[in-house]
C-alpha cells in the first residue's frame, strides 16, 4: 500500500485550466484523466522514476487566487515530491499569463482582446513524447467528444492503472501492450486501419527509444515536428500539435487545424486562407506565445460554435 502525502500548488496568477480540463476529458472516462468538474478535482497516474504514483488535485480560486491542493499516492516523500513537480509542469503553474499579455499587447489589439477576456486559460502539458502522439494520432479528422471516447477505450484497456483503496488512477496506454494489439482489436475501439497502424508504430518507437526526448522538444521544436511527421500515419498537423502538447511554451501550434484557422478568421475579421497564412505570422512574431494564441481562437471558435448551437454561452470563470 502506498503512502499518502499532501502537497499544495500555488500557480501565478491569473491562472484558468479547469474550463481546458472541462472541455479535453469525458465525464466519468479516463483520458488518461478523470475529471470530476462539479467538485474541481482532478485524478490521473503520473509516470514517476520508478513506476506510478497516484495523484489528485482539487483547484480552488481560478483565476486571481488560484491554489491546487495535492494528495500523492507514492511509496515514498521524494517520489511524491517528483510527482508533485510533474502534475506543476503539466497544468503549467509557473507560466506567466501577464508576461503573454503584454507580448500579444504589442502585436495586435483584437489578439490582446482574445487573450483578456479568456484571462489565465491555457492548454494542459504532456510530459511524454509518445503519449502526446497517442493522443493526437486519435484526434485525427474525428469530432473531439468521439476522439476522448476512443481514447478512454484505448486507456481502459491497455493503460497503465493504478489502484488505491477504492480509487482508480490511469495513464496511458502502455507501448508493450499496444505494439502487440491486432487490427481489428483496435478498430473494435473505434480506430481506423491507419490509426491503428500508426499507434502501433509509435509504441514500436517508443520500446526501441527512437521518439524525441522532452529536452528535444524544448532545445529543436520545429526539428522534431519535422522528425515526427515522418512517422507512419503522423504527419505535420499532427506532429505540431504532439509538439505543442509537449513543450514548456508555446512556440508552435497545428498550423492547418480547421478550428484554428477559423478562430483567427472570426477574431481578426479575416477569410479562412488569408487567417490560415496570418497564423504562420503570428508564431514567428511570438516565438514563446504564439501557439497559445492560435489555442485561444480555436477555443474561441468552438466556444462560439456552441453558442450558436445552445442558443446561449457559458463563459470561462474570470471574475476580479
Amino acid at each position: 500500500m502506498p503512502g499518502k502525502f499532501e502537497f499544495k500548488v500555488e500557480p501565478i496568477a491569473p491562472f484558468l485550466f479547469t474550463p481546458h480540463l472541462g472541455r479535453f476529458t469525458l465525464r466519468g472516462r479516463p483520458t488518461p484523466a478523470l475529471w470530476y468538474g462539479e467538485e474541481g478535482l482532478l485524478r490521473l497516474a503520473v509516470r514517476v522514476s520508478r513506476g506510478f504514483a497516484g495523484v489528485e488535485a482539487l483547484f480552488s480560486g481560478e483565476p486571481w487566487r488560484p491554489a491546487v491542493k495535492l494528495v500523492v499516492y507514492a511509496e515514498s516523500e521524494g517520489i511524491a515530491g517528483e510527482a508533485r513537480r510533474i502534475l506543476a509542469s503539466m497544468i503549467r503553474s509557473d507560466f506567466n499569463y501577464r508576461n503573454f499579455l503584454e507580448a500579444v499587447g504589442g502585436i495586435d489589439d483584437r489578439l490582446y482582446n482574445l487573450a483578456l477576456h479568456y484571462q489565465g486559460l491555457r492548454p494542459g502539458r504532456c510530459m511524454s513524447v509518445y503519449a502526446a502522439l497517442l493522443d493526437s494520432v486519435v484526434k485525427q479528422r474525428v469530432a473531439l467528444r468521439i476522439a476522448l471516447a476512443v481514447y478512454s477505450r484505448l486507456v481502459e484497456k491497455y493503460g497503465a492503472r493504478l489502484e488505491v483503496g477504492s480509487s482508480t488512477f490511469h495513464w496511458h496506454p502502455l507501448p508493450e501492450r499496444l505494439a502487440g494489439a491486432g487490427d481489428e482489436e483496435l478498430r473494435r475501439l473505434g480506430l481506423t486501419r491507419v490509426k491503428a497502424r500508426a499507434l502501433r508504430e509509435i509504441a514500436l518507437a517508443e520500446l526501441e527509444g527512437r521518439l524525441p526526448s522532452v529536452s528535444e522538444v524544448a532545445r529543436d521544436p520545429e526539428g522534431v515536428a519535422r522528425e515526427l511527421s515522418m512517422l507512419y500515419g503522423v504527419g505535420p498537423w499532427t506532429a505540431q500539435l504532439a509538439v505543442a502538447m509537449v513543450h514548456p511554451n508555446f512556440p508552435l501550434g497545428p498550423l492547418s487545424d480547421l478550428a484554428v484557422s477559423r478562430g483567427l478568421a472570426l477574431v481578426l475579421g479575416l477569410g479562412e486562407a488569408e487567417a490560415r497564412s496570418v497564423a504562420r505570422k503570428i508564431l514567428e512574431l511570438l516565438p514563446d506565445y504564439g501557439g497559445l494564441v492560435l489555442y485561444l481562437a480555436a477555443y474561441e471558435y468552438e466556444r462560439s460554435k456552441q453558442c450558436r448551437r445552445r442558443g446561449h454561452c457559458i463563459e470561462p470563470r474570470v471574475d476580479r
